[in-house]
């Protein structure tokens, strides 16, 4: 059972510009491979030039002749982070009720030959990245800073040291999450918008700087891994609710429908009355009470039960006529067919007994249920003892 959603909104999406001096993580398979035989190769390091020796000590990469913290994460990832200085584009979600603030998106701008003018490459951030945490990309080198220089750069702490830095624009950006599996403690999550990247062009052709204009707005996707289990479920909760009148049962994991309300999904969705799950429920403009309004969303794979224990019993009844239709019951078959039913984890719970024939013929109607009431009549009729 694997329980999906899509949630779409429009947010805030901020870019601020700032010069700083930062570290990079760059991938150095060399340093790598020093670092490799320095853990492997006991006096190795004492083998390599002085200068090297020095410089590995200096970096923080060894310290007598051990690997240090850091140096074990170089080995591990084969990336080291490169002090450069410049400016940096960096487009973050700003206060959001769902996810916080999240950074999305980092550009370093390189100048070109015209005044104003900037060029640059789009860098997305890491998988790895954790919302309302620090940034893992970049480390803070600036004096105000001086005494945490080994920290990760937090997006508010940025502002605020950064004297040179510069608020941009805050524009409305339509993004939508996508939860693979809401039921799981892991669920792969998809962030996804449209930003506008400050892109120019050094050419004076006119048409190509209309071309350059027209390119200016770049879609970008992200795979954020987070788990939101125990955060989603809210949301799941007043969506049903609030546009299907379903009540989700967190015991069973389960979205409660009544008949009435079986009868009109099952135009869409015929397997529903017995794989008890619904394909797709698709709703516009819903407001969750914790996490705001959300424009559009839909549920993929919906598992389903019956609301109430009438619901129940009336659900699994027409179950069981559609089974008897097919061919004359005999006794066990009779009990089977019933325990195949009750034991499903959408009737399970209601606990539902097994009937004898004697029992379910007064209910069955010989002209609506003329097959199913032959078969389970039947054996009376042959054997009347």
């Amino acid at each position: 059972m694997s329980l999906k959603a899509t949630l779409t909104r429009r947010i805030n999406a901020r870019r601020f510009t700032f010069l700083a001096k930062l570290h990079v993580w760059e991938e150095r398979q060399d340093i790598q491979h020093v670092l490799q035989a320095v853990q492997d190769e006991t006096g190795y390091l004492n083998n390599l030039p002085i200068r090297l020796q020095n410089y590995m000590e200096q970096e923080g990469l060894v310290k007598q002749s051990t690997l240090t913290e850091k140096g074990e994460q170089v080995l591990e990832t084969g990336c080291f982070p490169i002090l450069e200085q410049g400016i940096y584009n960096i487009w973050y979600i700003q206060q959001d009720s769902l996810i916080g603030t999240c950074p999305i998106v980092m550009q370093r701008i390189q100048a070109t030959d015209k005044p104003n003018a900037f060029m640059g490459k789009l860098q997305t951030l890491p998988d790895e990245l954790e919302f309302n945490q620090a940034m893992p990309v970049i480390e803070a080198m600036d004096k105000a800073l001086e005494n945490e220089s080994s920290a990760p750069i937090n997006i508010e702490r940025l502002k605020i040291q950064d004297h040179q830095g510069i608020p941009g624009e805050t524009r409305l950006n339509t993004l939508t999450w996508h939860w693979d599996d809401i039921l799981q403690n892991q669920s792969e999550t998809q962030l996804e918008g449209v930003i506008d990247v400050p892109l120019s062009n050094n050419n004076n052709n006119r048409q190509d700087n209309k071309r350059a204009k027209n390119n200016s707005v770049n879609s970008v996707q992200l795979d954020l891994s987070q788990s939101y289990d125990s955060e989603l479920t809210p949301v799941l909760i007043a969506l049903l609710q609030q546009t299907a009148n379903m009540a989700w049962q967190v015991a069973h994991q389960r979205a409660a429908m009544t008949l009435e309300q079986l009868a009109q999904y099952q135009k869409n969705c015929p397997q529903i009355k017995t794989g008890f799950m619904l394909d797709e429920l698709t709703v516009e403009n819903f407001d969750s009470e914790q996490y705001g309004h959300f424009a559009s969303a839909k549920i993929e794979q919906l598992p389903v039960m019956p609301a109430t224990p009438a619901d129940a019993k009336s659900w699994t009844q027409q179950l069981l006529i559609e089974d008897w239709k097919k061919e004359y019951q005999r006794e066990n078959d009779l009990l089977d067919s019933q325990r195949k039913w009750y034991e499903h984890p959408a009737i399970h719970p209601y606990a539902l007994q097994s009937r004898q024939a004697y029992d379910w013929i007064p209910q069955l109607s010989p002209q609506q249920d003329a097959e199913a009431f032959w078969h389970i009549a039947a054996p009376f009729d042959l054997n009347p003892s």
